[in-house]
C-alpha cells in the first residue's frame, strides 16, 4: 500500500495485535491495489450519505472483497463485505441504513449527529494484495432563522453597568451554530462594562443543539431609534453562512433636555371662530406632565383643565379676541423631577366696529346722490368690498358713490371687510338706501275687454317711499301686496253698466304726494263684431288671391286667349 493520506493510512488506531498482523500481511503486496476516496463527504441530518470508494487493481484484476468499516475510540469496526456479487453485512447499529451501489459506494440513510466519523473502504485484490482508504463524514444541520426578543422593560440611557437588550434563540442546529450581535446593521464587540454577549448551549436528545445569546450594552438616548439584530452562523461546505433575526428597538429612558411650544395652526392666521391647539412638546422619553398658564393682568392664570397633561395639548375651541395672550407650558419630569417652561404669544385677529355711513343723511329723493363709507378696526390691514343685495360686487374700497337715484335703484348695500394676510377672516354691514317720493304708478290693467255682470280682477301696481296706500273710486274686493318699493292692489267687482261706462280709478297717495290713472272698460261684444267683420275681409282677399291664381295658370297652359276678343270674353264672363 501507499503509505499517506489518500494512499493508504497510518492507522495508529490502537488496534489488537490480531490487526497489525493482517495489516503487515496486506501489506507485504503492497502498492499493487489503490483506493480513493473523498477526504470528507457532508450530509446534512435526516439525508442520505453517500461515500464513494474506487480502486485500481494491476492488469484489470478484479476485486475478491470489499471491506466496509468505521472507526469507534481508535478501533475499527466492521459494517459488511462485498464478495462474490453479494453483501454480508455485519450485526452493528447500522443494520438496515446501509446499502452499496453498483460503483462499490456506500449510502447511509437516515444521518443521524452519531454518524459523524471516519469510515474505512478496504479492497481485496487476491495476489495482488489489499488497498484502502478512509473518508470523514461531516453530518449537519442547517439552524432555524433566530428569534430575537428585546426587553420590555425600558433601558435608562447612560446606565452605570450593561443592561439586557434581547435575547437570540436559534433552534436545531448540528454542530452547535455562532450567534454574533448588531446594532444599525454593524456588528458589536465584547468591550468591558459597554456590551457583553451571555451565550448558552443546549443538546437535544435528538442530538441537535439550540444556541442562545443574550446582549447587555449601555444605551445612549440617540439609541431610542437604533434598530437591533442577532446572526447565526454555520458552515457547509467549506463556506460560512449565516441566517438574520429581524430587527427591533428598545426603549430607552432619558431625561428631557428640550421643550418647544407652536400653535396649529399657524399663529399667524388665527381667526375669531378657529378651534386652536396648543402643542407643548418636549424630548424626554418617558414623556414628563404637562401644565399650563396664561398670563393674566395679575398673575398666571392655570388653564390645564383645557388640556390634556399626558399628550400636551391644549385646546381652545372658538377663540375669540379675548383668547389672545401669553401662554406658558411648563413641563415636570418625573425621572430625574426637574421643572422646565416655554411661553408662545397667541393673537387672535378679529374685525369689530363695522359700521357704514351715508352722506348726506338727510332723507333721499330721486335724482338725488349720496356718498356710502364703511370702516372697521382690525389688527390687520382690511380691503373692503360692496355688493348689492344679490350679492354682487358692485364696488372696491371703503367708499360706494350712487348718483341720480330712483326708486328703482334704491337697495340694500353691504360693506364686507376682508383680511386679506388671515384667509377666512371678514365681517360684513348692511345699510339700506330708500329714495323718498310721490308714488309713481308703473302697471295698470288698462284698457281692458269685459262684459257686463261679468266678475273681473283690475290692476293697479305703483312704487314708492314711504309706503303707500291704494284707493280705488269703486268699491269690491281687494288685495294687497308688496315688494320692496313695489305696492300692487288686485281689486275683483262686477261688471255693472255705471261701471261699463264710467271705468275706475286707481289712486295711489303718501305724504309725498298723490298719483292716479284711470281704467278704461270696453264692451266685449263691440270688439267681437269687429272682430268678425275682420275676417270676414281677410277670407275675401284670400278668395281674390286664389282666383287670380288660377286665371294665370289656365292662361300659362293656354286654355284662354291673349286677343282682344278673349279678354272682351273675361271681361263679359265676369260681369255677369
Amino acid at each position: 500500500m501507499a503509505g499517506g493520506r489518500r494512499g493508504g493510512p497510518s492507522w495508529g488506531w490502537g488496534w489488537g495485535w490480531g490487526w497489525g498482523c493482517c495489516l503487515l500481511l496486506c501489506c507485504g503486496a503492497a502498492g499493487a491495489v489503490q483506493v480513493s476516496m473523498p477526504e470528507v463527504v457532508e450530509a446534512e441530518i435526516e439525508s442520505t450519505a453517500r461515500i464513494e470508494c474506487g480502486f485500481s487493481i494491476p492488469g484489470n484484476g478484479s476485486y475478491s472483497f470489499i471491506d466496509w468499516f468505521y472507526v469507534d475510540r481508535g478501533s475499527p469496526v466492521k459494517l459488511l463485505r462485498v464478495a462474490g456479487g453479494e453483501v454480508l453485512e455485519e450485526e452493528t447499529s447500522y443494520k438496515g441504513r446501509l446499502s452499496v451501489g453498483e460503483d462499490m459506494a456506500l449510502a447511509i440513510s437516515k444521518v443521524t449527529p452519531q454518524d459523524a466519523r471516519t469510515f474505512v473502504c478496504r479492497v481485496g485484490a487476491g495476489s495482488q494484495g489489499t488497498g484502502e482508504n478512509r473518508t470523514e463524514l461531516h453530518v449537519y444541520k442547517v439552524p432555524e432563522t433566530p428569534e430575537i426578543e428585546a426587553s420590555s422593560a425600558g433601558i435608562p440611557a447612560h446606565s452605570p453597568s450593561a443592561l439586557k437588550i434581547a435575547r437570540c434563540v436559534s433552534e436545531n442546529s448540528f454542530p452547535p451554530a455562532n450567534i454574533t450581535w448588531y446594532k444599525n446593521g454593524e456588528q458589536l464587540q465584547a468591550e468591558e462594562n459597554k456590551v457583553k454577549f451571555l451565550a448558552t448551549l443546549t443538546r437535544k436528545s435528538s442530538g441537535l443543539y439550540t444556541v442562545s445569546s443574550s446582549l447587555l450594552a449601555v444605551v445612549t438616548r440617540e439609541d431610542r431609534s437604533s434598530l437591533f439584530h442577532c446572526a447565526v452562523h454555520y458552515w457547509l461546505r467549506g463556506q460560512r453562512l449565516s441566517k438574520a433575526s429581524r430587527r427591533v428597538n428598545v426603549t430607552v429612558f432619558y431625561p428631557t433636555q428640550h421643550v418647544e411650544l407652536h400653535i396649529v395652526p399657524t399663529a399667524a392666521l388665527v381667526k375669531e371662530g378657529d378651534d386652536v391647539k396648543l402643542v407643548c412638546e418636549a424630548d424626554g422619553n418617558p414623556a414628563p406632565v404637562f401644565s399650563f398658564y396664561k398670563k393674566s393682568p395679575e398673575d398666571w392664570q392655570d388653564v390645564s383643565s383645557l388640556a390634556d397633561t399626558s399628550s400636551g395639548v391644549l385646546s381652545l375651541q372658538g377663540v375669540n379676541k379675548s383668547s389672545s395672550g401669553l401662554y406658558r407650558c411648563q413641563i415636570l419630569d418625573l425621572d430625574d423631577m426637574t421643572q422646565m417652561e416655554k411661553e408662545v404669544e397667541l393673537v387672535v385677529n378679529y374685525i369689530e366696529g363695522v359700521r357704514v355711513q351715508m352722506e348726506p343723511s338727510s332723507p333721499l329723493h330721486e335724482g338725488d346722490s349720496v356718498r356710502l363709507s364703511c370702516s372697521a378696526h382690525s389688527p390687520v390691514d382690511l380691503d373692503f368690498q360692496w355688493r348689492d343685495e344679490k350679492g354682487r360686487k358692485v364696488a372696491e374700497g371703503n367708499q360706494l358713490f350712487l348718483r341720480n337715484l330712483t326708486f328703482e335703484t334704491s337697495s340694500n348695500f353691504s360693506c364686507r371687510a376682508v383680511a386679506r394676510s388671515v384667509p377666512g377672516l371678514e365681517r360684513s354691514k348692511q345699510v339700506a338706501v330708500a329714495v323718498q317720493g310721490k308714488p309713481r304708478i308703473v302697471a295698470i290693467s288698462s284698457p281692458l275687454y269685459v262684459r257686463q255682470d261679468e266678475v273681473v280682477n283690475l290692476t293697479c301696481k305703483a312704487i314708492a317711499f314711504p309706503r303707500p296706500s291704494v284707493r280705488w273710486s269703486i268699491n269690491g274686493t281687494t288685495h294687497e301686496y308688496v315688494e320692496n318699493q313695489h305696492v300692487a292692489s288686485n281689486l275683483t267687482v262686477r261688471v255693472s253698466h255705471e261701471l261699463l261706462r264710467a271705468g275706475a280709478m286707481c289712486r295711489v297717495s303718501n305724504a309725498l304726494g298723490v298719483s292716479e290713472k284711470h281704467i278704461q272698460l270696453l264692451d266685449g261684444k263691440s270688439s267681437e263684431s269687429k272682430g268678425v267683420i275682420i275676417v270676414a275681409i281677410i277670407v275675401c282677399i284670400l278668395l281674390v288671391a286664389v282666383l287670380g291664381s288660377v286665371i294665370y295658370f289656365l292662361h300659362k297652359k293656354g286654355k284662354i286667349s291673349c286677343g282682344r276678343a278673349g279678354k272682351q270674353d273675361i271681361a263679359r264672363n265676369t260681369s255677369i
